[in-house]
């Protein structure tokens, strides 16, 4: 009945609207920071909240402003801690209040939320949230808000009940050990239960402090804060999602170590548990005024006394790591908590404890079944959280190796298949560990490995160049092959077998020694044999018993060849062998000092071979071997040398070019390629030019502008080269290159121009001429005037400079050359011989008189056709002239003078090319004074 109340409460809160039941108030708290990295984080997230709770409207969210004032006025602060958040929610006049702490880890932002319940002066809900990102504290406010709202209606649906809370635990009990408190309960038949939340507060009505969450009905309050009596309460949440109020108090009093109460001990930010021990990253306490010297990490086994672990001496870091490894046994739980140790020798209390359990005892067994050198391991509990080592020796040895670190995550096997041999007995044991500690050995296993059977029925049967060997197969999926060993000459019982071959394959119980392989048997000669069975690792078995085998001897050999230098080939001839079983004969040979090499197998009917696959110039050498119908083979015969016919022709298929020679001669055979040779002609000296590495080619032109001269006879010869021997040289060839061009034809210049002289040429026609060079003469020789890099260009302008132009009325003399294309000049022209056109006369007769008040200037003409105009110029003493003006005449009128004054006059003639004579004689001219005011 009580459940269906609750959840018709439910319904009737969640169903009636705001205006008619008043909207619940809320404040959020800013967030602790748990380190200094954490600081300013939750600015944003606690910004998005407000906003969205503001966008929803569905609670009464105080505003920071009214927070803020409100706090200040009652002397409180934002704070994580229940009991205050309880007082300062009730004096703000709020129903909930969010608060809580966060931090950051590994670059991942944790936030743990505490939402208050102010009205019933208790903890509505604690949870967590982790943010990859600072980005996802403003994305993923929606999200939190929605599970903030939802907390807040489940708190108000369900009520704490202590009028029937007496039905619903039968007993509530709690246990002193030591410093901590055990507590222990049993509930009322009321459905299956999903957990217990557990409260402890220090008088019976409170307030209540939240403890833990647990599913157990049992709890060890290991983090009591100081001596005093406390008590507990209990609030059941079943799986229907009902939370229902035990109804029981607990009481226990404790007496703790005394410790100091104006030190306070560091915080506990996070611990890692390994094998044998833990590691804590701690923060020290930023309210304790007297200098620390030192924190204390303390241990025990739950319900046990507290033991020092580790001493961590104090460096003004903001927060530290520490690890206790070695000091905890296997299966057991355990508690760690750190004090602050001052320089007075202050201890304060131990933090919150955190509470581990210590790695498990691991029970090792082995795989029964025997394999090859694969050994199975197993272990119970699997312990797949921390790394393995496997540990081996071979029975009968005192010392373990390490065979093995098995990473975490490893399921509880192993399979050793590192350095075993074939049938050995080894022990093994393993320990559990991480990076900073080691467990003890387990209980020790046995096993052996597997050896193979011999190979059965083993035979061996001589033959020509060869022994066939046979076995049986044996019978063992591990078998990969055979190997067979192998030796020659009398046999006892320490003789040593070396090893043969290997045959791959369990089902290949055959091998034909001298024919499978390549270590060929001497005919005649007697070999023992052992086989025995191998396994994927190369591992050999039980050894079979020895066999014996003799092979077949080899036939006489053939007379010493005689040789016949014909036109293109060598005649070869022999005496036959007397062996009457003779299939053939085969005919070696060799070039130089080289390899032999087999030429020819010749009928046993017939006994000479004409050799036409010549190599030039080699000395060329014969042996021959007789083959029996088995295929054994004679000794060689004696061999014999003659020189090869073959020899090079070399020929200069075209000359005359530019800086280039063609050559060619005929292709030969069995060579690596050809060495062409070069020198100027009446020289003694030859120089390599060209090294050909392709016999097949032919032909070479020798284009080496650099060292090749115009107009010069050069000799040629030509040597094959085979590997590292080089022939003897071919006939002697020569040609000439083309001589450097000459100077082109109808070279003149023009006279007359202005400031310039005008070359002109016929050009040449040859493809190999790259341009033209201009001399001009200056002094007693002739300068680089300028190149034209044109074969076409038929004229050139000589203009002189711009730091130097051509004088007027001045000869000037220039020579022509031609050059190639690899800019070789020829010889000069001659010489060619122009005159610049000249300045005007100077002016004649220059006359001036007086028409007062004006000065009239009379001149001669120049002697010029081509004069455009006189220059008159004027001035006030003859040292000082200036251009008066410009007349086509030969008389000007100087109407802008003074009476009484002097003036100085000169006029130079200026024909149309604006080329200007000298100035004439200067005269002088007083004109006369007129009186003011006179005509």
């Amino acid at each position: 009945m009580r459940r269906v109340i609750n959840r018709l409460l439910v319904l009737v809160m969640l169903c009636i609207p705001a205006v008619v039941q008043g909207k619940t108030s809320l404040a959020l708290f800013n967030l602790t920071p748990a380190s200094i990295d954490a600081i300013g984080l939750d600015g944003d997230l606690l910004f998005s909240m407000r906003k969205e709770l503001e966008r929803t409207q569905t609670y009464q969210l105080l505003s920071r402003r009214q927070m803020e004032e409100g706090l200040y006025r009652i002397g409180g602060a934002q704070v994580a801690d229940t009991d205050k958040v309880i007082t300062y929610g009730n004096d703000l006049g709020v129903n909930f209040i969010l608060t809580g702490t966060i931090d950051i880890k590994r670059a991942t932002i944790i936030v743990d939320f505490k939402l208050v319940d102010v009205s019933n002066s208790r903890e509505a809900s604690i949870w967590q949230e982790s943010f990859l990102t600072q980005g996802e504290l403003v994305s993923r406010a929606a999200e939190i808000v929605e599970s903030l709202e939802r907390r807040i209606r489940k708190a108000q649906s369900v009520k704490p009940d202590t009028s029937s809370a007496a039905s619903s635990l039968t007993q509530f009990r709690s246990t002193i050990k030591g410093e901590q408190v055990l507590l222990e309960w049993t509930t009322v038949e009321l459905g299956p239960v999903f957990y217990y939340n557990l409260y402890r507060g220090e008088s019976e009505s409170g307030p209540f402090e939240f403890v833990e969450s647990t599913t157990e009905a049992k709890y060890v309050d290991n983090r009591v804060p100081q001596s005093g009596t406390y008590f507990y309460r209990l609030d059941i949440i079943l799986e229907s999602g009902d939370e229902i109020d035990g109804g029981m108090l607990a009481r226990a009093s404790i007496s703790k170590a005394e410790v100091a109460t104006d030190v306070s001990a560091p915080a506990i930010l996070s611990h890692q548990i390994f094998v044998n021990g833990v590691a804590l990253d701690f923060v020290p306490s930023i309210a304790n005024k007297e200098k620390t010297a030192a924190y204390q990490v303390y241990y025990r086994e739950s319900g046990g006394e507290w033991q020092l672990a580790v001493k961590v001496e104090d460096t003004g870091k903001i927060n530290y790591s520490v690890t206790a490894v070695n000091i905890l046994e296997a299966d057991k739980q355990y508690e760690f908590a750190v004090t602050t140790l001052t320089v007075s020798g202050k201890e304060s209390a131990k933090s919150s404890p955190i509470q581990i359990t210590s790695a498990p005892s691991v029970t090792l067994t082995v795989n029964e079944a025997e394999l090859t050198r694969e050994v199975g391991l197993a272990w119970q509990p699997t312990a797949s959280e921390y790394g393995v080592k496997v540990y081996r020796r071979e029975a009968g040895s005192a010392n373990w190796a390490p065979v093995a670190e098995v990473a975490a995550g490893h399921g509880g096997q192993y399979t050793d298949t590192k350095g075993l041999g074939d049938g050995i007995t080894y022990e093994y044991a393993i320990t559990l560990y991480d990076r900073l500690s080691e467990s003890a050995r387990t209980n020790i296993v046995q096993k052996n490995t597997k050896k193979l059977p011999a190979p059965a029925e083993f035979t061996a049967s001589g033959g020509v160049k060869s022994v066939h060997l046979l076995w049986s197969e044996v019978p063992d999926n591990d078998v990969t092959g055979y190997r067979i060993f192998r030796t020659q000459g009398s046999l006892t019982p320490e003789t040593l077998l070396d090893e043969l071959a290997d045959v791959s394959g369990r089902t290949k119980t055959q091998f034909v020694d001298g024919v499978d392989n390549s270590k060929p048997l001497q005919d005649g000669q007697e070999y023992h044999y052992l086989v025995v069975a191998t396994n994927k690792f190369g591992g050999v078995g039980v050894v079979s018993e020895t066999q014996t085998a003799v092979t077949k001897p080899r036939p006489d050999q053939a007379g010493s060849p005689v040789l016949t230098v014909q036109a293109s080939s060598i005649l070869v001839s022999w005496e036959p062998s007397n062996e009457i079983d003779i299939k053939q004969y085969r005919l070696y040979r060799r070039w130089n000092n080289g390899s032999w090499q087999q030429l020819a197998t010749v009928p046993a009917s017939e006994t000479q071979f004409a050799d036409s696959d010549l190599k030039p110039y080699a000395q060329t050498s014969y042996y021959v071997v007789a083959e029996d119908k088995d295929g054994l083979l004679s000794d060689p015969s004696d061999y014999a040398v003659a020189k090869s016919p073959d020899t090079i022709a070399l020929q200069v298929t075209a000359e005359g070019g530019l800086r280039r020679t063609d050559l060619s001669w005929s292709q030969h055979r069995n060579i690596d390629g050809y060495r062409i040779y070069r020198r100027l002609q009446g020289s003694a000296s030859w120089k390599l030019i060209k090294n050909i590495t392709t016999p097949s080619i032919t032909e070479f032109s020798d284009d080496d502008r650099r060292n090749l001269a115009d107009g010069v006879t050069y000799d040629y010869v030509i040597t094959a080269v085979d590997g590292d021997t080089e022939t003897e040289q071919s006939n002697i060839v020569s040609a000439t290159t083309k001589p450097v061009p000459m100077p082109p034809d109808q070279f003149q210049a023009v006279s007359g121009e202005v400031k310039k002289v005008v070359l002109s040429w016929v050009p040449l026609t040859d493809p190999d001429v790259k341009g033209y060079k201009i001399y001009r003469k200056d002094g007693s020789s002739f300068d680089l005037l300028d190149t034209l890099d044109s074969r076409t260009r038929s004229s050139y302008a000589d203009e002189g400079n711009f730091f130097k132009k051509l004088k007027d009325g001045t000869e000037y003399e220039y020579q022509i050359v031609a050059y190639n294309q690899y800019d070789a000049i020829g010889p000069a022209s001659a010489s060619v011989v122009a005159q610049t056109k000249p300045v005007p006369a100077r002016v004649e007769g220059l006359v001036a008189s007086e028409s007062i008040p004006n000065v009239v200037l009379n001149w001669q003409a120049n002697p010029e056709s081509d004069i455009g105009v006189y220059q008159v110029y004027r001035g006030s003493g003859c040292s000082s002239l200036r251009k008066l003006a410009s007349v086509k005449n030969t008389s000007y009128v100087d109407a802008d003078v003074s009476g009484g004054r002097s003036y100085c006059y000169r006029v130079s003639a200026i024909d149309n090319d604006e080329l200007e004579g000298n100035p004439s004689s200067s005269v002088e001219i007083t004109t006369t004074a007129v009186a003011r005011g006179g005509q």
